[in-house]
Protein backbone atom coordinates (compact mmCIF):
# COMPACT_ATOMS: atom_id res chain seq x y z
CA UNK A 1 0.00 0.00 0.00
CA UNK A 2 2.90 2.47 1.37
CA UNK A 3 4.39 1.86 -2.53
CA UNK A 4 1.09 2.81 -4.47
CA UNK A 5 0.34 5.64 -2.60
CA UNK A 6 4.14 6.59 -3.60
CA UNK A 7 3.77 6.15 -6.89
CA UNK A 8 0.18 8.14 -6.99
CA UNK A 9 1.91 11.27 -5.23
CA UNK A 10 4.55 11.19 -7.61
CA UNK A 11 1.99 10.68 -10.92
CA UNK A 12 -0.05 13.84 -9.53
CA UNK A 13 2.95 15.92 -8.89
CA UNK A 14 4.93 15.44 -12.68
CA UNK A 15 1.01 16.05 -13.39
CA UNK A 16 1.32 19.48 -12.03
CA UNK A 17 4.40 20.17 -12.83
CA UNK A 18 3.26 19.86 -16.85
CA UNK A 19 0.41 21.85 -15.86
CA UNK A 20 1.98 24.75 -14.43
CA UNK A 21 4.76 24.94 -17.56
CA UNK A 22 1.96 25.19 -19.90
CA UNK A 23 0.37 27.81 -18.13
CA UNK A 24 3.59 30.27 -18.40
CA UNK A 25 4.14 29.26 -21.96
CA UNK A 26 3.43 32.14 -24.54
CA UNK A 27 0.24 31.72 -26.56
CA UNK A 28 1.91 31.34 -30.00
CA UNK A 29 5.98 31.86 -31.43
CA UNK A 30 4.88 35.90 -32.75
CA UNK A 31 4.68 36.40 -28.99
CA UNK A 32 8.12 34.89 -28.70
CA UNK A 33 9.31 36.71 -30.85
CA UNK A 34 8.23 40.14 -30.18
CA UNK A 35 9.36 39.46 -26.90
CA UNK A 36 12.72 38.48 -27.69
CA UNK A 37 12.62 41.97 -30.30
CA UNK A 38 15.21 44.93 -29.25
CA UNK A 39 13.60 48.46 -29.09
CA UNK A 40 14.32 50.55 -32.16
CA UNK A 41 17.36 52.61 -31.72
CA UNK A 42 16.39 56.15 -31.27
CA UNK A 43 18.14 59.11 -29.44
CA UNK A 44 16.20 61.27 -26.97
CA UNK A 45 14.77 63.66 -29.51
CA UNK A 46 13.24 60.62 -31.94
CA UNK A 47 15.59 61.15 -34.26
CA UNK A 48 16.87 57.57 -35.51
CA UNK A 49 20.25 56.14 -37.41
CA UNK A 50 20.15 57.08 -41.30
CA UNK A 51 19.95 53.73 -42.05
CA UNK A 52 17.18 52.70 -39.87
CA UNK A 53 14.97 55.65 -42.04
CA UNK A 54 16.82 55.62 -45.47
CA UNK A 55 16.04 51.72 -45.67
CA UNK A 56 18.45 49.60 -48.47
CA UNK A 57 14.73 49.35 -50.28
CA UNK A 58 15.10 53.26 -50.93
CA UNK A 59 14.83 54.42 -54.02
CA UNK A 60 17.21 57.85 -54.77
CA UNK A 61 17.40 60.65 -56.87
CA UNK A 62 20.01 63.01 -56.43
CA UNK A 63 20.00 66.81 -57.56
CA UNK A 64 19.82 69.97 -55.67
CA UNK A 65 18.71 67.92 -52.38
CA UNK A 66 18.53 64.16 -52.43
CA UNK A 67 14.88 63.03 -52.30
CA UNK A 68 14.24 59.28 -51.35
CA UNK A 69 11.33 57.15 -51.53
CA UNK A 70 10.62 54.27 -48.96
CA UNK A 71 7.37 52.38 -49.78
CA UNK A 72 4.67 55.21 -50.08
CA UNK A 73 6.60 58.08 -48.02
CA UNK A 74 8.78 60.80 -49.72
CA UNK A 75 12.29 61.76 -47.75
CA UNK A 76 13.91 65.11 -48.57
CA UNK A 77 17.75 64.97 -47.43
CA UNK A 78 18.59 68.85 -47.14
CA UNK A 79 22.00 69.61 -47.13
CA UNK A 80 23.68 72.39 -44.66
CA UNK A 81 24.09 74.41 -47.15
CA UNK A 82 21.08 75.41 -48.39
CA UNK A 83 19.37 76.28 -45.39
CA UNK A 84 18.31 79.65 -45.22
CA UNK A 85 18.92 79.59 -49.34
CA UNK A 86 15.72 81.20 -51.04
CA UNK A 87 14.01 79.37 -53.40
CA UNK A 88 11.40 80.22 -55.76
CA UNK A 89 7.95 77.96 -55.98
CA UNK A 90 6.14 78.16 -58.23
CA UNK A 91 2.54 76.00 -58.54
CA UNK A 92 0.51 75.42 -61.61
CA UNK A 93 -2.31 73.21 -62.71
CA UNK A 94 -0.87 70.41 -64.50
CA UNK A 95 -3.86 68.51 -65.40
CA UNK A 96 -7.38 69.80 -64.82
CA UNK A 97 -11.16 69.04 -65.39
CA UNK A 98 -13.97 70.55 -67.68
CA UNK A 99 -14.45 74.24 -67.32
CA UNK A 100 -11.72 74.40 -64.43
CA UNK A 101 -9.13 76.69 -65.73
CA UNK A 102 -6.16 75.05 -67.91
CA UNK A 103 -3.44 72.71 -67.94
CA UNK A 104 -0.55 74.88 -67.59
CA UNK A 105 -2.10 77.76 -65.54
CA UNK A 106 -0.19 79.37 -62.68
CA UNK A 107 -1.99 79.51 -59.42
CA UNK A 108 0.47 80.56 -56.69
CA UNK A 109 4.24 82.33 -56.60
CA UNK A 110 5.98 82.21 -52.97
CA UNK A 111 9.82 82.59 -52.28
CA UNK A 112 10.71 79.87 -49.76
CA UNK A 113 13.69 78.99 -47.54
CA UNK A 114 14.21 76.21 -45.05
CA UNK A 115 15.57 76.68 -41.75
CA UNK A 116 16.18 74.91 -38.71
CA UNK A 117 14.94 75.08 -35.33
CA UNK A 118 16.15 72.95 -33.06
CA UNK A 119 15.10 68.87 -34.09
CA UNK A 120 12.83 70.65 -36.99
CA UNK A 121 13.43 72.20 -40.32
CA UNK A 122 10.90 74.65 -41.07
CA UNK A 123 9.32 75.98 -44.33
CA UNK A 124 9.09 79.51 -44.27
CA UNK A 125 7.77 81.97 -46.60
CA UNK A 126 9.72 84.77 -47.42
CA UNK A 127 8.22 88.23 -48.71
CA UNK A 128 10.48 91.07 -50.18
CA UNK A 129 7.50 93.20 -50.12
CA UNK A 130 8.83 96.10 -47.49
CA UNK A 131 12.42 96.71 -47.63
CA UNK A 132 14.90 98.89 -45.67
CA UNK A 133 18.77 98.64 -46.53
CA UNK A 134 20.48 96.58 -44.17
CA UNK A 135 23.24 99.50 -42.90
CA UNK A 136 19.98 101.14 -41.75
CA UNK A 137 19.32 101.33 -38.07
CA UNK A 138 15.39 101.15 -39.63
CA UNK A 139 15.98 97.82 -41.09
CA UNK A 140 15.26 96.11 -37.89
CA UNK A 141 12.36 97.32 -37.23
CA UNK A 142 10.98 96.54 -40.64
CA UNK A 143 12.41 93.10 -40.04
CA UNK A 144 10.42 92.67 -36.96
CA UNK A 145 7.19 94.26 -38.80
CA UNK A 146 7.73 91.50 -41.70
CA UNK A 147 8.05 88.53 -39.70
CA UNK A 148 8.09 85.30 -42.08
CA UNK A 149 5.19 82.66 -42.00
CA UNK A 150 5.96 79.10 -41.05
CA UNK A 151 4.29 77.16 -43.96
CA UNK A 152 5.13 73.65 -42.56
CA UNK A 153 7.32 72.98 -39.60
CA UNK A 154 9.28 68.94 -40.18
CA UNK A 155 10.37 66.60 -37.57
CA UNK A 156 14.10 65.69 -38.52
CA UNK A 157 13.87 61.83 -38.73
CA UNK A 158 18.05 61.25 -38.73
CA UNK A 159 20.99 62.76 -40.05
CA UNK A 160 23.52 61.72 -43.12
CA UNK A 161 27.32 61.88 -41.54
CA UNK A 162 28.26 60.37 -44.66
CA UNK A 163 27.88 62.90 -47.27
CA UNK A 164 30.60 65.93 -47.25
CA UNK A 165 28.22 68.16 -45.49
CA UNK A 166 25.29 67.34 -42.61
CA UNK A 167 22.43 66.25 -44.52
CA UNK A 168 19.18 67.10 -42.62
CA UNK A 169 16.60 64.13 -43.30
CA UNK A 170 12.42 64.81 -43.36
CA UNK A 171 9.38 63.20 -44.33
CA UNK A 172 7.51 65.05 -46.59
CA UNK A 173 4.65 63.13 -48.02
CA UNK A 174 2.36 65.07 -45.83
CA UNK A 175 3.32 68.89 -47.60
CA UNK A 176 1.80 67.43 -51.29
CA UNK A 177 -0.83 65.01 -49.92
CA UNK A 178 -2.45 67.43 -47.17
CA UNK A 179 -4.73 70.53 -47.74
CA UNK A 180 -1.96 73.35 -47.87
CA UNK A 181 -3.37 76.18 -49.89
CA UNK A 182 0.02 77.63 -51.32
CA UNK A 183 0.68 74.17 -53.31
CA UNK A 184 -3.13 73.91 -54.16
CA UNK A 185 -6.01 75.03 -55.37
CA UNK A 186 -6.12 78.60 -54.15
CA UNK A 187 -8.51 80.34 -52.00
CA UNK A 188 -10.56 82.30 -55.15
CA UNK A 189 -11.34 78.59 -56.55
CA UNK A 190 -12.39 77.32 -53.71
CA UNK A 191 -15.33 79.62 -53.37
CA UNK A 192 -15.80 79.51 -56.94
CA UNK A 193 -16.45 76.15 -56.50
CA UNK A 194 -17.54 75.82 -53.22
CA UNK A 195 -15.16 73.36 -51.90
CA UNK A 196 -15.63 72.58 -48.13
CA UNK A 197 -12.29 69.63 -47.86
CA UNK A 198 -9.67 67.88 -49.34
CA UNK A 199 -10.20 63.90 -49.35
CA UNK A 200 -7.16 62.90 -48.06
CA UNK A 201 -8.38 59.48 -49.35
CA UNK A 202 -8.47 60.49 -53.07
CA UNK A 203 -5.21 62.31 -52.80
CA UNK A 204 -1.96 61.36 -53.47
CA UNK A 205 1.92 62.17 -54.83
CA UNK A 206 2.63 60.83 -58.41
CA UNK A 207 6.28 61.74 -58.90
CA UNK A 208 9.06 63.81 -57.09
CA UNK A 209 12.20 64.50 -58.93
CA UNK A 210 15.34 65.58 -58.54
CA UNK A 211 17.27 67.83 -60.62
CA UNK A 212 20.66 70.36 -60.49
CA UNK A 213 18.69 73.52 -59.04
CA UNK A 214 15.34 72.39 -58.66
CA UNK A 215 12.73 70.25 -57.51
CA UNK A 216 9.58 68.97 -59.17
CA UNK A 217 6.72 67.65 -58.15
CA UNK A 218 3.22 66.08 -59.47
CA UNK A 219 0.33 64.96 -56.93
CA UNK A 220 -3.32 64.90 -57.61
CA UNK A 221 -5.63 66.49 -54.83
CA UNK A 222 -9.38 65.82 -54.68
CA UNK A 223 -11.90 68.09 -53.31
CA UNK A 224 -15.17 67.70 -52.42
CA UNK A 225 -17.27 70.66 -54.29
CA UNK A 226 -20.54 71.21 -54.55
CA UNK A 227 -20.28 73.39 -57.48
CA UNK A 228 -17.91 71.78 -59.75
CA UNK A 229 -18.72 72.86 -63.57
CA UNK A 230 -17.98 69.11 -65.06
CA UNK A 231 -18.83 66.04 -63.20
CA UNK A 232 -21.60 67.46 -61.01
CA UNK A 233 -22.60 64.03 -59.85
CA UNK A 234 -19.18 63.13 -58.74
CA UNK A 235 -19.60 66.11 -56.29
CA UNK A 236 -15.79 66.60 -56.14
CA UNK A 237 -13.41 67.88 -58.07
CA UNK A 238 -9.66 66.10 -58.89
CA UNK A 239 -6.73 68.23 -60.17
CA UNK A 240 -3.08 67.24 -61.22
CA UNK A 241 -0.40 69.95 -59.66
CA UNK A 242 2.53 70.73 -60.60
CA UNK A 243 5.25 72.59 -57.76
CA UNK A 244 8.74 73.83 -59.23
CA UNK A 245 11.36 74.73 -56.00
CA UNK A 246 13.90 76.52 -57.91
CA UNK A 247 16.86 77.42 -55.99
CA UNK A 248 17.49 81.35 -56.43
CA UNK A 249 21.30 82.79 -56.62
CA UNK A 250 23.10 84.00 -53.65
CA UNK A 251 23.38 87.51 -55.72
CA UNK A 252 20.19 89.14 -56.83
CA UNK A 253 20.61 90.70 -59.82
CA UNK A 254 21.18 94.51 -59.72
CA UNK A 255 17.60 95.83 -60.23
CA UNK A 256 16.30 98.54 -62.86
CA UNK A 257 13.83 100.86 -62.18
CA UNK A 258 10.32 101.35 -64.20
CA UNK A 259 9.22 103.85 -66.28
CA UNK A 260 5.40 104.33 -66.72
CA UNK A 261 6.35 106.16 -70.00
CA UNK A 262 7.80 101.95 -71.48
CA UNK A 263 5.03 99.85 -70.74
CA UNK A 264 5.91 96.47 -69.28
CA UNK A 265 5.69 93.98 -66.22
CA UNK A 266 6.72 95.67 -62.91
CA UNK A 267 6.06 95.25 -59.24
CA UNK A 268 6.45 97.56 -56.00
CA UNK A 269 8.30 97.57 -52.71
CA UNK A 270 7.70 99.84 -49.71
CA UNK A 271 11.11 101.16 -48.94
CA UNK A 272 11.49 102.59 -45.55
CA UNK A 273 15.04 103.50 -46.11
CA UNK A 274 14.43 106.63 -48.18
CA UNK A 275 15.84 110.11 -47.26
CA UNK A 276 11.94 111.55 -47.95
CA UNK A 277 11.00 111.20 -44.27
CA UNK A 278 8.39 108.59 -45.23
CA UNK A 279 7.72 105.44 -46.77
CA UNK A 280 7.63 104.83 -50.66
CA UNK A 281 6.59 102.45 -53.32
CA UNK A 282 9.16 102.31 -55.46
CA UNK A 283 8.31 99.76 -58.97
CA UNK A 284 11.16 97.73 -60.34
CA UNK A 285 10.96 96.02 -63.96
CA UNK A 286 10.46 92.58 -64.03
CA UNK A 287 13.08 91.62 -66.27
CA UNK A 288 15.36 88.85 -67.51
CA UNK A 289 18.97 87.70 -66.13
CA UNK A 290 21.12 88.30 -69.17
CA UNK A 291 24.50 88.80 -67.91
CA UNK A 292 27.56 89.82 -70.08
CA UNK A 293 30.52 86.55 -70.10
CA UNK A 294 33.77 87.82 -67.95
CA UNK A 295 35.28 87.49 -71.03
CA UNK A 296 33.31 89.55 -73.37
CA UNK A 297 33.33 92.37 -70.99
CA UNK A 298 35.74 94.65 -72.99
CA UNK A 299 33.88 93.80 -76.02
CA UNK A 300 30.40 94.86 -74.98
CA UNK A 301 31.75 97.98 -73.40
CA UNK A 302 33.41 98.79 -76.85
CA UNK A 303 29.46 98.43 -78.33
CA UNK A 304 30.01 94.68 -80.22
CA UNK A 305 27.56 92.17 -79.59
CA UNK A 306 28.21 89.46 -77.53
CA UNK A 307 26.05 86.17 -76.41
CA UNK A 308 25.05 86.05 -72.72
CA UNK A 309 26.11 83.91 -69.92
CA UNK A 310 23.08 82.22 -69.83
CA UNK A 311 20.46 82.08 -72.97
CA UNK A 312 16.27 82.80 -72.58
CA UNK A 313 14.70 79.45 -73.40
CA UNK A 314 11.16 78.80 -74.71
CA UNK A 315 9.39 75.63 -74.55
CA UNK A 316 6.63 74.81 -76.72
CA UNK A 317 4.07 72.58 -75.33
CA UNK A 318 4.28 69.59 -77.23
CA UNK A 319 0.48 69.64 -77.15
CA UNK A 320 0.54 72.79 -79.53
CA UNK A 321 -0.37 71.78 -83.33
CA UNK A 322 1.76 71.32 -85.21
CA UNK A 323 1.08 73.78 -88.00
CA UNK A 324 0.77 76.89 -85.13
CA UNK A 325 4.27 76.10 -84.29
CA UNK A 326 6.55 77.76 -86.74
CA UNK A 327 4.44 80.90 -86.12
CA UNK A 328 5.22 80.40 -82.53
CA UNK A 329 8.92 80.46 -82.83
CA UNK A 330 9.08 83.16 -85.37
CA UNK A 331 6.88 85.48 -82.74
CA UNK A 332 9.68 84.59 -80.54
CA UNK A 333 12.86 85.36 -82.42
CA UNK A 334 11.54 88.83 -83.24
CA UNK A 335 12.04 89.73 -80.00
CA UNK A 336 16.00 89.32 -81.27
CA UNK A 337 16.21 92.73 -82.49
CA UNK A 338 15.20 94.23 -79.34
CA UNK A 339 18.01 92.32 -77.18
CA UNK A 340 20.59 93.08 -80.37
CA UNK A 341 19.78 96.82 -79.48
CA UNK A 342 20.91 96.37 -75.69
CA UNK A 343 23.92 94.47 -76.77
CA UNK A 344 23.24 90.75 -77.01
CA UNK A 345 22.96 88.57 -79.71
CA UNK A 346 21.26 85.47 -79.71
CA UNK A 347 19.94 85.86 -76.43
CA UNK A 348 16.82 83.86 -77.50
Amino acid sequence: MTKQLSYKLLIIALSFSVSSCAVFQPKDKKATAQASEKPESKDKNGIKPYNKVITKDAKSDKGLFTVHKVDENYFYEIPDSLLNREMLTVTRIAKTANGIGFGGGKQDTQVHKWERKNNQLLLRVVSHEVFAADSLPVHEAVENSNFEPILQAFPIKAFNKDSLSRNYVIDVTDLYTKDVMALGLPDRDRKEYKVSRLDDARSYIDTIKSFPENIEVRHVKTYNASNAPSNESAGSISLEFSNSMILLPKEPMKRRYFDQRVGWFARGQVDYGLDVQKSKTIRYLDRWRLEVKDEDLEKFKNGELVEPKKQIVYYIDRATPKQWVPYIKQGINDWQVAFEAAGFKNAL
